[in-house]
């Protein structure tokens, strides 16, 4: 992996941001200068300033699209009041902003040591499934399902940073030989994984990300496309 991109949201009143999440702000553009430096990966940087409307997203980080707490262990969302905010919005001790909780420690700024921990992880998973996966393919008769798998596929390699083309088969009989009878197909080094269903982006890279080649179980549902059968 050599590139990823990450996106900073945040509550912004006036060019005003509260004190919470501009900590987080200058911890997130430390690591952001210290891993271009030392690992030499590029990151792409996106800063959304969000209304009063969405301060629930406030102080998020994604890393190619997923939030920062899914990939650190024992990590959940809470929430407290911010003062800050309060003054922002001239609501006094009415406002409550979003934490990371870890066990008993509670991080209203999200430190450097965590941002920190969630580029390697992703990193480390990629280069690691990069080095265990050497083709994805969707099988398929051109239908709307299929393309549809086919889509879905490419999008979810593409947030994982992931360097592999996903290749599009439309021949039936080299499907049939993988032992599947119901389409569209997804299949990783040939083995077919997921059979017969639209899934999710997000399941589709946990698919991805739980491979293991021989290992892994296969997900299907028999009735097949919604094609009608002409797959």
């Amino acid at each position: 992996m050599n590139k990823i991109s990450i996106e900073w949201k945040h509550f912004d009143k006036e060019g005003k941001t509260c004190e919470r999440c501009s900590g987080t702000g200058s911890n997130l553009l430390k690591v952001i200068s210290k891993m271009q430096k030392e690992l030499g990966i590029e990151i792409s940087f996106k800063e959304t300033k969000l209304p009063e409307g969405m301060m629930s997203e406030s102080n998020e980080i994604l890393i190619d699209g997923v939030l920062l707490e899914n990939f650190i262990p024992n990590i959940k969302t809470g929430e407290n009041k911010c003062p800050s905010c309060s003054e922002l919005i001239d609501q006094p001790d009415s406002c409550n902003c979003r934490t990371l909780n870890q066990g008993e420690k509670i991080f209203e700024e999200i430190p450097v040591e965590l941002i920190e921990q969630a580029i390697l992880s992703i990193i480390n998973t990629s280069s690691s499934l990069y080095s265990q996966i050497e083709k994805i393919e969707v099988f398929g008769s051109g239908c709307d399902s299929c393309k549809k798998l086919l889509d879905l596929t490419k999008k979810a390699v593409a947030e994982m940073g992931l360097d592999i083309e996903v290749e599009y088969i439309d021949d039936i009989k080299k499907a049939i030989e993988l032992g599947v009878m119901s389409f569209p197909v997804l299949a990783i080094n040939g083995k077919p994984i997921i059979i017969g269903m639209i899934p999710s982006v997000e399941e589709i890279k946990k698919t991805i990300t739980d491979y293991k080649e021989g290992a892994t179980k296969t997900k299907e549902d028999s009735s097949g496309c919604s094609c009608g059968g002409n797959c």
